[in-house]
């Protein structure tokens, strides 16, 4: 098995009545080139698992999509370590790396992307002005790694991906450089966002609140600090032409976990280049959270968002996707009926 790229293509509960007492086991499925592997889980259900199990992980697994999503977002791009040691090659180690102390907010270039451990499976390689390589071991999110968050304390903190790298420089983080950061931004709103849009009537000059759907494709093309601190107004403009506005914060405060944070509203990318065989009439409707026979998984996805549990049926070609409340039938990844 080692070395393989398994693809988790979903779950399965399995029932065993023993007298009076009824056993689950929850099986989690995967494939490689038309084979399956399975991974059991006895005596308890799906739901069981997430709510008491938050430490649950399969052994010797590393999470590829935390790689993927890695390298398409960090090669190339500048960074500053967090970190107060990175890491380099050393064959004479037992340990196959020497640790090597790096002073905080060094800036580098990611130049690659690899595959790290089961805990911290994104392996960073980046040179330092001087030329310098080094790399670390870090953690995107916490998918089948074993760990809470409540686990990333002490020198762990630093493994998780927002701790050990900064894309701006801490000694400079004024309100000027994340101004600089997001104008000329592509952006979608994540939720439907309410905004002002300037209207001319009479030749008069007004403004009327708009509401802007999820998805739609956005410019910012000014970024105005109307105060002393962090709140912005953004000035975005769509497809059309047409100018908005909105209040938002461009820092997140732990504390307060404000609702208005810049990255929270938005994500930063032209979504409708990524996903091009979307019509425009279909991502009306999945701006609506809506459904309609004949969509994608994809297209699923990014209505209603990611299922509970998928099922699948016989050769892989009917598969079911479970949410609370409903329950979408496919066949062959286009979507045949829903309730």
């Amino acid at each position: 098995m080692r070395h393989k790229i398994l693809t988790f293509t979903g779950t399965e509960e399995k029932v065993q009545k023993i007298a009076d007492e009824t056993n689950y086991t929850t099986r989690f499925v995967f494939e490689d080139e038309g084979e399956k592997y399975y991974y059991d889980i006895k005596n308890m259900r799906l739901d069981e698992i997430c709510e008491r199990m938050p430490r649950a992980c399969i052994n010797g697994l590393v999470y590829l999509q935390d790689v993927d999503t890695a390298k398409d977002l960090l090669i190339g791009k500048t960074i500053y370590i967090q970190s107060e040691t990175v890491r380099v090659d050393d064959a004479n180690s037992y340990s196959g790396y020497r640790d090597i102390p790096i002073s905080v907010n060094t800036e580098a270039t990611v130049t690659a992307v690899g595959v790290g451990s089961q805990a911290y499976p994104v392996k960073i390689i980046f040179k330092d002005t001087q030329g310098h390589s080094y790399y670390l071991e870090v953690a995107l999110s916490r998918t089948n790694s074993g760990m809470d968050m409540s686990d990333f304390q002490g020198e762990k903190r630093m493994k998780y991906f927002s701790n050990s790298i900064s894309f701006t420089n801490k000694k400079l983080d004024n309100i000027e450089s994340l101004k600089n950061r997001y104008l000329g931004a592509t952006v979608y709103p994540k939720k439907t966002l309410s905004a002002k849009r300037a209207v001319s009537l009479e030749n008069k000059q007004m403004e009327s609140r708009v509401h802007l759907p999820r998805y739609t494709i956005l410019t910012i093309k000014e970024v105005r600090m109307p105060s002393p601190g962090s709140l912005a107004i953004l000035t975005l403009k769509d497809k059309n032409g047409i100018s908005y506005e909105m209040k938002v914060d461009l820092k997140y405060d732990v504390i307060t976990r404000n609702n208005n944070y810049i990255e929270d509203l938005f994500g930063f990318e032209d979504i409708h280049k990524k996903y091009p065989g979307i019509t425009e009439k279909r991502w009306q409707i999945i701006s609506r959270g809506d459904l309609e026979v004949g969509m994608s998984t994809d297209e699923c996805r990014l209505s209603i968002g990611d299922p509970i549990e998928i099922v699948l049926k016989k050769d892989n070609r009917f598969e079911n996707w479970f949410y609370n409340g409903k329950t979408l039938e496919f066949e062959s990844g286009t979507l045949q009926r829903f309730k």
